[in-house]
């Protein structure tokens, strides 16, 4: 049996009642907030739209020699940019990507700060980090979600919001169906969760699929889904092999995705880094009933792996989907694992405050994932870091707190890469953290 990780959590929930609201919460869940008010006080001013960050970036680069900055390509819709940052020059490996989904905005404004230090930063952190690594980041990669404008998102004038999907059309003959899994056609501006568009496939481009591959739901709308046979995959299985055919492949069908998995398999990385956020959660059993509500989880995080860790016995894998990536080496999946285990660690050093409430995103393999679909294509371990509430819900509320918990998760991966240190993480401890619970906003349903 493992140990059970306990988080303390001392932080008191001032803040929690919002004045008038606290006779009509009465009974209710009341988070450790703060939550934005009401829906109108939802504000995206606190980001950087997409030629802010385009500004921030070429000053990282006219100022410093450590950094260099490329266009890698464009989104669909906008045809804003987008950026690819390298830093350091060492034989091992990193890739980060940011904000796939647009209403997820806090790893580009993280990773604005990480560069900071690492283009102009010192000491014998910062120069070892530059000596033993060579990180890629694409700060932003869905600029059409994240700068969304307009009715149609396209505009310079209007409402700015962000959403999660990007604004990329589908049309006949850009695969033989729809992918059910990845393209909403049903919002006014039909997009596709990018994060669900990787292809697992090397070299694959739309079109290659074979007919019998379409899981179709629905013929007269060109809908499916497509389920690869393992053996078409072209990928070495690793460990194992559990399944018959993969589920939900992506196809790349949108410029961003085709643009990422360039820059991904240019990189070769060894690591590999996604930042993302989740609804609203609770750590469970972080309240006797005497002291107050259950704390907010500020971050949950995951790794994927294979069949080896999936078929332990005595571990509570929650909502695990299947065995995992099966196309991960034992090796990779043993160094994810440590990847999400060292976060919780760096976060004890705060002792009893908000950021010490790490707790762990339940995994499944997501075939059209950037960690499913890319990490197999060089057995990269990976990881994923997910704060909590999406900006449209929640707006720029808490966006101190949201960054500084991933800077300091990020910054303290890449040390620990840089140190050698990552490989005394004990891998199970990822298994003693507590997978999140679910809460609702008590503004709603008023």
């Amino acid at each position: 049996m493992h140990r059970r990780r306990f988080i303390e959590l001392g932080l008191a929930t001032s803040g929690l009642a919002l004045g008038s609201t606290a006779s009509a919460d009465e009974g209710r869940y009341r988070p450790g907030g703060p939550w934005a008010p009401n829906e109108r006080a939802v504000n995206y001013s606190g980001y950087l739209d997409n030629e802010q960050l385009g500004e921030r970036l070429r000053r990282l680069d006219e100022r410093s020699n450590r950094i260099e900055l490329e266009q890698i390509g464009e989104s669909a819709g906008r045809g804003d940019p987008i950026w690819e940052v390298t830093v350091g020059d060492g034989d091992e490996r990193v890739h980060v990507i940011n904000q796939i989904h647009g209403n997820e905005p806090t790893g580009a404004e993280a990773m604005v700060k990480i560069l900071q230090r690492l283009a102009g930063g010192s000491g014998p952190e910062i120069e070892q980090i530059l000596d033993e690594l060579t990180i890629t980041i694409v700060p932003r990669a869905n600029p059409d979600g994240a700068n969304f404008v307009g009715e149609d998102g396209l505009e310079d004038d209007g409402e700015f919001r962000q959403r999660r999907y990007n604004t990329t059309e589908w049309e006949e003959g850009d695969s033989r169906y729809k992918n059910a899994n990845s393209y909403e056609d049903d919002l006014d501006v039909p997009g596709y969760d990018l994060n669900r568009g990787f292809s697992i496939i090397p070299g694959f481009s739309p079109g290659d699929e074979d007919e019998d591959w379409w899981n179709v739901e629905d013929e007269e709308a060109k809908l499916g889904n497509l389920n690869v046979p393992v053996d078409e995959v072209g990928l070495e299985l690793r460990d194992g092999n559990p399944y018959d055919e993969i589920w939900n492949a992506g196809l790349n069908l949108n410029p961003e995705t085709q643009a990422i998995t360039d820059s991904f398999l240019e990189s070769d990385p060894d690591w590999a880094l996604t930042h993302h956020h989740q609804g609203p959660t609770a750590v469970p059993e972080s309240s006797d009933g005497n002291s107050g509500p259950q704390q907010q989880s500020i971050m949950s995080v995951m790794a994927p792996y294979g069949p080896t860790y999936a078929n332990l016995e005595g571990v509570d894998y929650a909502d695990f989907v299947g065995e995992g990536n099966p196309f991960l080496s034992v090796d990779a999946q043993t160094r994810s694992l440590e990847l999400a285990g060292l976060v919780p660690e760096q976060m004890d050093q705060f002792g009893r405050s908000r950021l010490d409430t790490i707790t762990r995103y339940a995994y499944g393999p997501l075939w059209g994932s950037y960690l499913d679909a890319l990490c197999p294509q060089t057995d990269a371990a990976g990881a994923l870091y997910e704060v909590s509430h999406q900006s449209d819900d929640r707006g720029h509320k808490a966006l101190g707190t949201m960054v500084k918990v991933s800077v300091e998760g990020i910054m303290a991966t890449f040390e620990r890469i840089a140190d050698g240190s990552i490989q005394d993480v004990d891998e199970m401890s990822y298994f003693d953290l507590p997978i999140p619970e679910d809460i609702d906003n008590p503004h709603n349903e008023r």
